[in-house]
């Protein structure tokens, strides 16, 4: 508390209580400032970096790894765990694409004689070599179908529970239209019923005032006949 208290009368924020020190040393200031330089870099930290939202990752489905075009045949290899040869196969390719002007026989007839007084490779391991890549290509073949399956199956999954989301929720859109539909209904009877009603008052009420006044004028008609028999006529 003391700390804290020093700090804040040495920022100046509350007025010292205590007689005046000495001048305290630049490096009492400099901490001070490391202190609020600290505390303000926290604050941006926190206010740049809210924490995440709980559950969001969870309710991000894993990514179906689909098919991986155009990796390279080195990758490939690599990742099939093939050993590299010391005359790997695609030395012979080229091998056989320079001398491609000899007649198929001849070729193959001096890449043996080079195989006999080359004694730094044979072709037995450049065969090997093939065999080991052919069997590395069907294998990456095999992966890239089991994920172009698995992606399949995970968006066949995914649509039907869509499907099934939209399904159940068009029948509740409709269940709810039909009870307004229903409300609909009422409203327009009640209302019916309601106009019915006035105007059957009305008219019965326009009757009845053409009767009263019927009535009225008759009796009206009565008394002044007989007022007229006894007034005198007028001069």
């Amino acid at each position: 508390m003391a700390t804290l208290k020093k700090i804040l009368e040495a920022a100046r924020l509350i007025e010292s209580s205590e007689p005046p020190a000495p001048p305290a040393p630049a490096a009492e200031d400099s901490d001070i400032d490391a202190i609020i330089r600290r505390a303000a870099e926290a604050e941006s930290r926190a206010t740049a970096s809210p924490p995440p939202m709980p559950g969001a990752a969870d309710e991000a489905a894993p990514a179906t790894p689909g098919v991986e075009e155009g990796l390279d045949f080195a990758e490939i290899f690599a990742r099939q765990g093939v050993v590299d040869a010391g005359f790997p196969v695609e030395r012979l390719v080229k091998l056989v694409d320079g001398l491609k002007a000899l007649d198929p026989t001849t070729r193959r007839a001096a890449i043996t004689a080079m195989d006999v007084a080359d004694e730094t490779w044979s072709m037995d391991q450049v065969l090997a070599d093939a065999d080991a890549k052919i069997a590395a290509l069907r294998g990456h073949q095999r992966h890239l179908q089991g994920n172009a399956d698995a992606l399949v199956r995970a968006n066949q999954a995914r649509i039907a529970e869509l499907e099934s989301s939209r399904d159940a929720r068009l029948a509740d859109l409709r269940q709810q239209i039909a009870a307004l539909e229903a409300q609909i209904q009422d409203a327009v009877g009640a209302t019916a019923a309601d106009i019915a009603r006035l105007q059957s008052e009305s008219e019965s009420n326009k009757a009845a005032l053409a009767r009263e006044t019927q009535r009225l004028d008759a009796q009206v008609l009565s008394l002044e006949e007989l007022a007229a028999q006894f007034r005198a006529p007028a001069k």
